[in-house]
Order: structure tokens, then C-alpha cells, then sequence
């Protein structure tokens, strides 16, 4: 199965940190492979650099993108995004780069310029969260019919033009701006979906070069993401806020699938009684049907600078950690946790694994409702009282 290459070139406003002339001769070694796509570099001023041109043909790589490029701008854009102005310009001193003294000159600008230099020197310092980062998505079931076969939907301006209007609508009342933008990017199996979006007005103190003080009054940009797996009917979603999510849930499964409510947005499941209760979640004597339940694996992600991404596995994981269990499972967020379970008059055990916010995968459907039971009767099974439909839960992004 085709996997999504993380690096492939996907906020388009990255190429907005940079100053044109720089962006020109960071472009540089690969326009023949901007003239293939009709794009001639060359030709153009810096005074008037074709920006959305260049985000078109970065956005939409083919088969003969050079990867020397796609790194390059992965690595430039995460150094921008991760240092600091003054730790940068320390690294640039420390390898002997001169840097253009120009004070009008963004983070972006001067990874630019060490990277032209030197490109190893930020290779070295972003390699492990190059490779590593990714985005916590909460993921959310469709409602294909069993024997319908797997499908990759596409999006058409059209559609995307009805379902930016649609969000539209939802920012401005939430005060928020209009004029969003749907970036579509099917890869394999799965389609990504970037929507960008305004964020609430800004207000805060800035630094005049006179030396005075100002305001600054602007609305940020936001970037949410969504991933659609047609071969599992599942779609992750990573968004600053729950009313954010409804909301694409909702937009997503009626311009793509017909019903709004295509996607079960219920937020079902929870694995905090494995914390909570440790042992005590397997009991299993009060539902008829199950002979035994053994924790058999979980997954976890811790956040910070540099993010990590934890599986552990047993046979028994709390027979394993056995008095320590509660100092082994504290810290960082589940992902996942599979159960292994016995069945009464079967001699065969069988694995159940829940994922958060409401995926359930059962080795055998017929399992589903004393299973079902089992997980209501331990907590695990806890879809909340009704939210405001913006309430400020955030999924962070691991830095």
C-alpha cells in the first residue's frame, strides 16, 4: 500500500516567508523541473515572483519530482518553524555562513540562506523531527454498507467551491473571517484534506523602527488537516477545536458521501480506565459470554520538540508492569488498545482493538455486542452529555 510521503510540499503559504530573491536561487538547481511544468522561472523578475504558480506545481508533485527539492523545502520550512531567530544566526556564526545583514529578514530567510551555504548543518540539527513529526488525529467511523466496495472520492472545484461556502458560513459566525481554501492530495488509497482558514482577530503590541510602541491588529491563518482511508471507511481529523471537527465531519460527509451524518461523530470511546482502574478494567465475571480479558497492547504519543510515538506489547501487559502498572502507564496520550479475549464454548481467543475517539475492530463481527457490554460495563464505552458545538478541546500537534 502506497504510504503518504510527509515531506511532499503541503502549506502553501511556506513560499510567502521567504523574500523572492532568495527564493529565486533557492529554486534555483531545479528549474528544469519547473520548465517541465510549464513554469519558467527564469523569466520572471523577483519584484514579481508567480508565488501561487510555484505552490501549484509544489502541491501537485509528479512522478518525476526531485526529491532533492521536496527535502530541501521540508527541511527549510521545519527550521523556520522550530528556531529561533537568535539560535539560528548562533549555528550560521558557529559554522563560518555569513549571513546578509538585512533586518528585514524572516527566521525563513536566514534557513534559506544556511541551507544554500551549508545544507547539511540544518539536516543535522531537524533530522530526527523531520523524520518523526507528525499530526494526532482523532479518528471517526463512515457508514459504508459492508458489501460496497472500497472507493477514493474525488473533489472537484465544484464540490470544493460547495463545501468552502458551507464552512464559510460556520467561520463568520464564529467570527473567524471568510474565503477558506480545500486542498485535496489523494495518495494511494487515502486522501489528504488541508483546509485553510482564518482564526480569530489578533490584537497585540509590535516594535516600530522608530522605536516606538504600536499595535498590530490581524487574523492568523490556521491549518487544519483530514485524512480520508477509503479501505477502512475511517477519516482522522486534526483540528484546533471540537466545532471545527463537527463541522468538517459534517461539510466532508455530505459533499462526498451524501449524508452529513455519514461519519458517527459520537466521541464513544475512551481508554482512561486502563489508568484508572488498572486490573480491575479486565474484570470480566459480570458478562455472560466472556471467559477471559487480557490488555495485550497499547499505543502512545508523547508531545515536545521532538515526538515520540510509544507501542508496547505482551502477553499480559498487567501481569507484566504487575504492582508498577500505574507508574508504566501514566504520561502521554493513547492512540490504541487491543484486548484479547475468551470466549465461553470457544477454544480460540480473539482480539479486539479500540481507537479513539470511535473506531472499534473486531476479529469477528458476531463478537460485537457481548463485547460491546464488556467495554460499557468497564467505562471504556462513554459517549459524553451534548458539548458546545466550538468548545475550546484542542488536538495538539506533536513539535
Amino acid at each position: 500500500m502506497p504510504a503518504f510521503n510527509p515531506r511532499i510540499f503541503s502549506n502553501p503559504d511556506r513560499l510567502k516567508q521567504i523574500a523572492p530573491a532568495r527564493l529565486k536561487a533557492f529554486l534555483e538547481p531545479w528549474k528544469d523541473y519547473f520548465q517541465s511544468r510549464e513554469l519558467d522561472l527564469a523569466a520572471w523578475s523577483t519584484d514579481d515572483m508567480p508565488l501561487e504558480a510555484i505552490a501549484g506545481v509544489l502541491m501537485n508533485p509528479d512522478a518525476s519530482v526531485p526529491e532533492d527539492m521536496v527535502n530541501a523545502l521540508y527541511y527549510v520550512h521545519e527550521t523556520a518553524s522550530h528556531e529561533a531567530m537568535d539560535e539560528l544566526l548562533d549555528r550560521a556564526a558557529a559554522a563560518g555562513i555569513e549571513i546578509d545583514k538585512d533586518h528585514e529578514v524572516s527566521v525563513a530567510d536566514v534557513s534559506v540562506q544556511i541551507w544554500l551555504a551549508q545544507p547539511m548543518l540544518l539536516q543535522r540539527q531537524h533530522a530526527e523531527t523531520v523524520a518523526f513529526q507528525r499530526s494526532n488525529f482523532m479518528y471517526f467511523a463512515g457508514s459504508r454498507p459492508k458489501k460496497k466496495a472500497a472507493e477514493l472520492p474525488s473533489i472537484s472545484d465544484a464540490i470544493a467551491k460547495t463545501m468552502q461556502d458551507r464552512m464559510d458560513n460556520w467561520f463568520e459566525v464564529k467570527r473567524r473571517g471568510r474565503n477558506s481554501r480545500i486542498f485535496a492530495f489523494p495518495r494511494g488509497e487515502k486522501i489528504w484534506l488541508l483546509v485553510r482558514h482564518g482564526m480569530s482577530m489578533r490584537r497585540e503590541g509590535k516594535h516600530q523602527d522608530d522605536g516606538e510602541s504600536g499595535i498590530a491588529f490581524y487574523r492568523p491563518q490556521q491549518h487544519d488537516v483530514l485524512i480520508y482511508d477509503s479501505m477502512t471507511d475511517e477519516i482522522g481529523v486534526n483540528a484546533g477545536t471540537k466545532g471545527e471537527r463537527e463541522l468538517y465531519l459534517k461539510t466532508f460527509g455530505e459533499a462526498l458521501f451524501g449524508s452529513e451524518d455519514y461519519f458517527d461523530r459520537s466521541e464513544r470511546y475512551t481508554l482512561d480506565p486502563l489508568r484508572e482502574l488498572g486490573p480491575d478494567a479486565m474484570a470480566h465475571g459480570d458478562i455472560e459470554g466472556i471467559a477471559g480479558v487480557r490488555f495485550v497492547e497499547f499505543g502512545r504519543r508523547w508531545p515536545g520538540k521532538f515526538s515520540e510515538m510509544e507501542i508496547r506489547k505482551s502477553e499480559d501487559l498487567f501481569k507484566a508492569y504487575a504492582e508498577n502498572w500505574e507508574k508504566r502507564l501514566t504520561g502521554g496520550a493513547f492512540t490504541h488498545a487491543t484486548f484479547k479475549f475468551a470466549f465461553e464454548g470457544s477454544k480460540r481467543e480473539r482480539c479486539v482493538t479500540i481507537r479513539p475517539a470511535n473506531i472499534a475492530r473486531y476479529e469477528r463481527e458476531s463478537d460485537e455486542e457481548v463485547i460491546e457490554a464488556w467495554l460499557k460495563a468497564r467505562g471504556f464505552w462513554a459517549i459524553p452529555a451534548g458539548a458546545d458545538d466550538d468548545a475550546d478541546f484542542e488536538v495538539l500537534e506533536d513539535a
